[in-house]
């Protein structure tokens, strides 16, 4: 637990640190796209020591090129600890390095590979949404970070962007799932449009595009878009629950080992509900219901007059009260409120055979 702490603390102030000062890492490369490039030459000269008039030549004119460029890179160097039946987030920063300002679209994609393993992949989150860092830098906020793509992001401009994961109910203690985000070039505005390279031959009049992004983890190079992987890594209570009966007596042949199950013989349950050794995290508010079954009749007075329940060696009385335990309806009901790593609870009772 301490040590899922720490690593946890480590990478959140990580992120807080670099998020943004990652962003100067890499910028745009040289004149910025549409720049119109006008130049000419110039001839002095003189004829029989008399100076003459200048000569100039024509302008020759170009457009700079549109030169898409951009990264995605992350400050965290572990995976974000998540519990099951929540959303996870994992933090990336997008740059544009291209020339221009650009929009982007961004995808979640769940990945085989950790990176950060181990411990491997071995689930996916339910769903994945990227949404950008719109609120406090560096701090998820559902109800503010809401946006799903980015209209315009201006050249050597840096935003974060929160892959969410939707964690399933059932993820074990200590499985990791590896997930990516794809960030794509596209024009500026809602809904711009995707953005294709000009075909040869090149025009020195018009701003063409030209894709020069490198590979990420998923995509190639030179195809307007990067990704990056990360993780998320489940920390929860791994809880089992098991059940026994004994045979007790009978009211012909007395007492185990010559009792049989016939009307009137008494049968002992014993209910042990366990919390691995190697969970992360205590088990919490726990209810442990078991509905009597037709043919039985629950025994209300086994540890003594209106006790019908032990609870680790403690009886516990049949009513709602102050005690754990309780009968009611058909069914024993037990509630503890917390179960330590390597901790169990058991819970015994009595039926009578009807």
């Amino acid at each position: 637990m301490l040590r899922h702490d720490m690593k946890r603390m480590a990478s959140a102030l990580a992120a807080a640190v670099l998020l943004w000062s990652a962003a100067g890492i890499a910028s745009a490369i040289g004149a910025d796209a549409g720049t119109v490039v006008s130049n000419t030459a110039t001839v002095v000269f003189t004829v029989n020591a008399v100076v003459q008039p200048a000569v100039n030549s024509t302008a020759v004119d170009f457009v700079v090129d549109r030169r898409v460029d951009l990264t995605l890179t992350t400050a965290l160097v572990s995976e974000v600890i998540v519990n099951p039946n929540t959303n996870g987030a994992f933090l990336f920063t997008l740059t544009n390095t291209s020339n221009a300002a650009l929009g982007f679209n961004l995808s979640g994609a769940n990945n085989a590979t950790n990176p950060f393993a181990p411990p491997v992949d071995s689930f996916d989150p339910t769903t994945l949404t990227a949404f950008v860092d719109a609120g406090v830098a560096g701090v998820y906020e559902p109800g503010t970070d809401t946006a799903t793509t980015i209209d315009n992001l201006a050249e050597d401009g840096a935003t974060g962007v929160w892959l969410v994961g939707a964690i399933p109910a059932g993820a074990l203690n200590g499985t990791a799932a590896a997930v990516t985000l794809t960030a794509t070039a596209r024009e500026t505005g809602v809904g711009g449009a995707a953005l294709t390279e000009q075909a040869n031959p090149e025009n020195p009049a018009v701003m063409e595009t030209v894709f020069a992004d490198g590979a990420g983890d998923t995509d190639a190079v030179q195809d307007a878009a990067f990704s990056e992987s990360g993780a998320f890594l489940v920390e929860s209570a791994d809880v089992t629950i098991a059940k026994t009966e004994t045979l007790i007596s009978d009211p012909v042949n007395g007492a185990a080992p010559n009792a049989r199950h016939i009307p009137g013989a008494v049968v002992q349950y014993v209910v042990t509900v366990t919390n691995a050794a190697a969970s992360a995290l205590s088990a919490t508010a726990l209810t442990i219901s078991d509905v009597i079954p037709a043919g039985v009749t629950f025994a209300p007075d086994t540890y003594a007059l209106g006790f019908g329940i032990d609870l680790g060696g403690a009886a516990q009385s049949n009513i709602v009260d102050g005690d754990a335990g309780s009968f009611g309806a058909g069914t024993v009901t037990v509630s503890l409120p917390t179960l330590a790593p390597g901790a169990s609870a058991v819970i015994t009772f009595r039926v009578t055979v009807n």
